[in-house]
């Protein structure tokens, strides 16, 4: 299906999103296809939420007022969830973006996607992997952005290995701040990830003889819903796998090119002989 032919619908749960990343969402959404529905839910009487007053009018948001009469019992989450359904019986969407961090809603993916959906979700890298693991896509919001309240911090008993996970500003925790990440920084693949990388170059060499780098890229996405180079902060495939390399010492980068057009290549890994 071509981009310009695919309707996008955007559901936000603005207790659960910090309005500085409105830009972010929008201007990530656009790539995807036509933005034909734009809605946020919230219990407006709420201070927490009055925030996204400018970005509902900037963006030209529709707004869903969900009183909370009981406490801990998130109305604003269950009228989500429903026009979620109206929009997927109802309206010619092909893709739904999902922007919060609440697992609550992972049953809400599997049925969108249950029924041939594209769902992308957009959170804070302190997600449940179960719950980034249900969208076709995993988008982390605002690490560029210091309003959001969220830093990169690494273990105080493993430093060397800089693996990065985000925590709450002011919340009491075993990481410390001494490695700055900046936004446009390269952030280390974890462990788990990198396992997987590698069992998968292997693969592909042992049936190939080469790992071409968007076969690489497929995989992975197959396992992991966030492995997208700018979760990383790269720009494509390339540079994420580029930057992985120093840590893959057994193998090695080659290109072919394509066609006769000069500069056009196809990337893929080789062992190393």
């Amino acid at each position: 299906m071509e981009k310009q032919n695919r309707k996008v619908a955007i559901l936000i749960d603005a207790e659960n999103v910090n309005s500085a990343n409105a830009r972010q969402i929008f201007d990530t959404m656009s790539t995807y296809g036509e933005v034909i529905i734009r809605q946020i839910f919230a219990d407006w009487s709420n201070e927490a939420v009055k925030s996204w007053k400018t970005a509902i009018s900037n963006y030209s948001i529709v707004s869903n007022q969900q009183f909370t009469f009981v406490p801990r019992k998130n109305s604003s989450d269950i009228a989500l969830v429903i026009q979620a359904m109206v929009f997927l019986f109802e309206r010619n969407v092909d893709i739904f973006c999902l922007v919060s961090s609440d697992s609550d809603f992972t049953r809400l993916v599997q049925e969108l996607r249950e029924r041939n959906k594209t769902v992308i979700g957009m959170g804070g890298r302190n997600s449940i992997k179960s719950f980034v693991n249900a969208f076709s896509e995993f988008i982390y919001l605002g690490e560029d952005n210091p309003e959001n309240g969220y830093h990169l911090y690494v273990k105080a008993e493993d430093k060397s290995s800089i693996k990065p996970t985000e925590v709450k500003r002011n919340e009491p925790t075993p990481y410390i701040s001494s490695i700055n990440i900046k936004p446009n920084e390269f952030i280390p693949l974890e462990e788990e990830k990198m396992d997987a990388i590698r069992e998968i170059i292997e693969t592909l060499i042992d049936e190939n003889g080469k790992a071409y780098y968007s076969q690489i890229g497929t995989d992975m996405k197959n396992k992991f819903s966030d492995f997208i180079p700018k979760n990383y902060h790269c720009k494509s495939l390339k540079f994420l796998i580029d930057n992985i390399l120093k840590d893959l010492p057994e193998f090695e980068k080659s290109r072919d090119q394509l066609g006769k057009n000069k500069g056009a290549e196809i990337l893929y890994l080789i062992r190393k002989k």
